[in-house]
């Protein structure tokens, strides 16, 4: 009888393997970050009397939040590419309008081509929004789900810190140059892998299935049994169809609380990743952190802080996410925020009112970064690796559709109105603002959201259809059988 060990040794370990297919799309995300960041430098230098592009604030607000409104336009494409066309293809074809929008800032001569430019970035990140979770949670291992669904909050805040520095260091050409080249190298290293297990399961192409499986899972023994219930459960489902119409369909979808439940709770998610200031800040850090600081520290200066403590953060959720429990880094990350926004929005109080000593008016500083280390351990990661773990896999790419357009319209709203909330109520009453607004989401999802931590992608559908989901095997105790005596068949 064959141990509880490898099958068949593999050269390169399925960790390996796995890394490299998330590497693909952590480049990808790195980029999204870039162009979440880039307006806090582009506008900087664009403001300066002998800049080739003139931009009037109404332009500068465009500029920063188009991006939420081209986000829908991918968003809504997103579940029918990811559907029809694959996870693998579908990050492939998302590359070349980043990469076309990248090419068109660096060229541009006007805010029209800036205009388009973002419009194009914005385009691919709605593709890339919804893929991106899908496509790492059905890569990885659950044991190194976590880890890897984190990275995408790692790949943010990198991208963040990269367009800062390129943009501080570099003039803004030379500095769009650097940032798009992310997305060549994401283009390369996605192409190296296949297409993801779950997705072929779920065309009935079994054979390329187990393919895939072994090429990222190995042969062990754990594996090989998930790999019977993916097969299994997906056989189940594909032989009961029924002809009925689209509408009909889609009606029968919203009524099923392996549908509806994951849909609320990551709308809430993603309604709180941009109430939480997620993409203001990045876009607005010069401005805002010159407020926070009352002139005591250079712009640019406080600005580097800010990424370097979301990098550092991102570097540590990594490792937190897959140590702890979802719901605690979720909600660790929602108390730390709300007290300190509350915090520096009295600081900031304070010393309006003369309360604070001229020496000491840089002190909002430091519960602003703070804020900024709760959004980032938890408020940032946490979203993205229950959307890529959340759906079950008949509705992923229409789940994963449906909660991001909530994702690109607040993304939209938000960084839109940041500038007149900054202007009117000031940033500490925009601080006081978000500070609620977390708060609330943060209530409704403490009842809403299940523990995912470990579980299977399967166990996690089977919780929401309320049955035992401890990986369920109907028809396949003769595969465990065979399992156990060593007979499974080869990859």
């Amino acid at each position: 009888m064959a141990e509880e060990g490898v099958y068949h040794k593999q050269r390169v370990p399925p960790f390996l393997r796995q890394l490299l297919a998330v590497s693909g799309v952590v480049m990808y995300m790195i980029g999204t970050g870039a162009n979440i960041a880039f307006p806090g430098v582009l506008l900087e230098q664009l403001r300066e009397p002998d800049s080739v592009v003139q931009l009037t604030p109404e332009h500068e607000s465009w500029i920063a939040s188009i991006l939420g409104l081209a986000l829908i336009t991918g968003i809504v494409v997103a579940p029918f590419s990811l559907q029809g066309l694959g996870r693998r293809l579908t990050n492939q074809l998302s590359c070349l309008p980043a990469l076309g929008g990248w090419a068109l800032m660096v060229a541009a001569r006007g805010p029209a081509a800036l205009l388009v430019s973002r419009s194009l970035q914005g385009f691919a990140m709605g593709l890339q929004a919804a893929s991106a979770p899908v496509s790492i949670a059905e890569y990885s291992a659950p044991k190194h789900r976590g880890a890897f669904l984190a990275t995408i909050a790692f790949s943010f805040a990198t991208g963040m810190l990269v367009a800062h520095v390129f943009g501080t260091l570099l003039y803004w050409r030379t500095a769009g140059l650097a940032c798009g080249s992310f997305y060549a190298l994401s283009l390369i290293l996605v192409s190296l892998t296949p297409e993801t297990p779950p997705y072929l399961a779920s065309k009935g192409l079994y054979a390329e299935c187990r393919r895939s499986f072994r090429w990222f899972r190995g042969h062990d023994y754990s594996s090989e049994k998930e790999l019977e219930v993916l097969l299994n459960s997906q056989k189940n489902q594909n032989v009961v169809t029924t002809k009925v119409s689209k509408w009909t369909h889609y009606k029968q979808i919203a009524r099923k609380p392996e549908f509806y439940k994951p849909t609320v709770i990551m709308m809430f998610m993603f309604v709180l990743f941009q109430v939480s200031g997620m993409t203001v800040v990045p876009s607005y850090t010069v401005p805002m952190m010159e407020e926070v600081s009352g002139g005591g520290i250079e712009s640019y200066t406080s600005m580097l802080m800010v990424d370097v403590v979301r990098f550092a953060t991102a570097v540590l959720a990594c490792v937190v996410v897959n140590k702890l429990n979802r719901r605690t880094v979720l909600f660790l990350g929602i108390i730390i925020s709300v007290v300190s926004l509350f915090l520096a929005a009295i600081l900031l109080f304070l010393r309006d009112l003369g309360h604070i000593p001229e020496k000491y008016k840089w002190i909002p500083v430091i519960p602003t970064l703070v804020y900024i280390f709760g959004k980032t351990l938890g408020i940032l990661p946490i979203p993205w690796a229950i959307a890529g773990e959340i759906f079950p896999l008949a509705y992923r790419s229409l789940g994963s559709g449906i909660s991001g357009m909530f994702l690109s319209i607040m993304f939209f709203v938000i960084v839109k109105t940041a500038p007149s909330s900054f202007e009117n109520i000031g940033v500490n009453g925009t601080f006081c603002v978000y500070g609620i607004c977390i708060a609330i989401c943060g209530g409704f999802l403490y009842f809403l959201l299940p523990e995912t931590k470990g579980k299977t992608l399967y166990e996690i559908e089977c919780h929401f259809k309320g049955i035992n989901g401890e990986l369920k095997r109907e028809n396949t105790c003769e595969q465990e059988r065979m399992l156990e005596l060593g007979k499974v068949e080869g990859g």
